[in-house]
C-alpha cells in the first residue's frame, strides 16, 4: 500500500510538471524608468521607476514576495586546451550585487494579484565606485554589463517563479577624472628633438583632442613623416589586450628639413571609444598616444608616448543633487 501511494504521488508530480497551464501563469512583465525613455544612467545616480506586471488569467495569482537586485557582471573570453585543440568559451563573473526593494505598499507576507495591470515602484542608487559598462567591439574579449533582475516568488511550491531581466547602461561622469597638463619630449641620435604639449590629457569620446608638436632640427635632417597611434589597453584577469583606435600621419609634416617646426593639431576621437576606468586593481581600460617621427638614417626614429584619458560627457543635472 505504501509503495502504491508513493507511486501515485510520483505520477501526480509528473502530471503537474507536464501541465504548463497548471504550473505557469499567463503574465507579462516590463520595466519603466521615471522621466526617461532609455536605460542609460550615470554612476552615483538614483534610479527610480516601476515594474509593470500584467496578469492575464482569470484566477488570482498568489505571490510570496517580489525580489529585486542590480547585478554587475563581467564576460571574458578564454581559450581552453582540449584534445581537439584550443576551444574558446565565455566566463561570466558577478562583480556587483545590490538588493532592490520593490513590491506593493502596505502588504505583509504573501498577497494575491488580480487579473489586470499592476505597477510597483522601485528605487536605488548606483554606487560611486562601480566600473562603467564596457564593450570593445574590435576585440570582444572582455565586457562589463549591468541588469536589474526581478523575481516574482510564487506561494505554491509546485508553480514556477516568474523572472524578468532589464538591462541598463552605466556611464562614468567625466568630472570624476583628473585633468592634467602634459609636456613630453624626446631626441633622436642625429639631434632632432620632438616636444609635445597638451593643455589637458583628457578628451571626450566623439570630440577632438588638441596638442602642439614642436620640432628642433639643428642639422636639418630629413623628417619623412610623423605618424600618431592611439592605442587602447584592456587589462583583465591578469592579461592585457591592446587595440589601435587611431593610426594616421600628421598633415603638413612630410619630407621637411626645417630647423624649427611648431604646429597645433587636432585628431577626432571616435564616439564609440570606451572610457578610461580602473576597478578593483584587476580590471582597467586606458590609452596611450604614440608619436613616431620617421627620419632618414638607421635607428634614428623617435618614439614618444603620452597617456590619454577618454571620458563621457558630463551630465548637466545630477539626480542626487535634486534629491538634496
Amino acid at each position: 500500500m505504501k509503495d502504491r501511494s508513493r507511486l501515485c504521488r510520483f505520477f501526480l508530480f509528473i502530471l503537474i510538471l507536464s501541465s504548463k497551464k497548471f504550473v505557469l501563469s499567463d503574465t507579462s512583465v516590463a520595466c519603466r524608468f521615471d522621466e526617461q525613455d532609455d536605460n542609460i544612467f550615470w554612476i552615483g545616480e538614483t534610479i527610480t521607476g516601476f515594474v509593470d506586471f500584467v496578469h492575464k488569467d482569470s484566477a488570482d495569482l498568489k505571490l510570496e514576495r517580489i525580489d529585486g537586485e542590480l547585478i554587475g557582471e563581467t564576460v571574458t573570453k578564454v581559450l581552453e586546451e582540449t584534445e581537439n585543440g584550443n576551444v574558446e568559451r565565455k566566463v561570466e563573473e558577478i562583480i556587483f550585487n545590490q538588493k532592490i526593494f520593490v513590491g506593493p505598499l502596505n502588504t505583509k507576507g504573501s498577497f494575491s494579484v488580480e487579473r489586470g495591470k499592476h505597477s510597483w515602484p522601485f528605487r536605488f542608487q548606483l554606487a560611486d565606485d562601480l566600473p562603467p559598462s564596457f564593450e570593445q567591439n574590435k576585440t570582444d574579449v572582455f565586457k562589463v554589463h549591468y541588469y536589474i533582475r526581478f523575481s516574482f516568488v510564487r506561494s505554491e511550491w509546485y508553480r514556477f517563479n516568474i523572472h524578468k531581466t532589464c538591462p541598463i547602461v552605466v556611464r562614468q561622469p567625466g568630472r570624476l577624472l583628473p585633468l592634467t597638463k602634459l609636456k613630453a619630449e624626446k631626441s633622436s641620435r642625429n639631434g632632432v628633438r620632438l616636444r609635445v604639449m597638451h593643455d589637458r590629457n583628457v578628451v571626450i569620446a566623439g570630440h577632438k583632442l588638441s596638442f602642439n608638436a614642436n620640432f628642433i632640427n639643428p642639422k636639418q635632417a630629413l623628417i619623412r613623416r610623423v605618424s600618431i597611434i592611439l592605442t587602447e589597453y584592456i587589462e583583465y584577469d591578469g592579461r592585457e589586450k591592446s587595440v589601435d583606435i587611431i593610426k594616421q600621419d600628421l598633415d603638413y609634416i612630410k619630407a621637411l628639413k626645417d630647423k624649427h617646426i611648431d604646429r597645433n593639431f587636432q585628431i577626432l576621437i571616435p564616439s564609440t571609444t570606451p572610457v578610461t576606468f580602473t576597478f578593483a586593481d584587476s580590471t582597467a581600460n586606458h590609452y596611450k598616444l604614440r608619436f613616431e617621427v620617421h627620419l632618414r638614417g638607421i635607428f634614428t626614429n623617435i618614439k614618444l608616448e603620452i597617456p590619454i584619458v577618454v571620458m563621457d560627457l558630463v551630465p548637466d543635472v545630477n539626480d542626487n543633487e535634486n534629491d538634496e
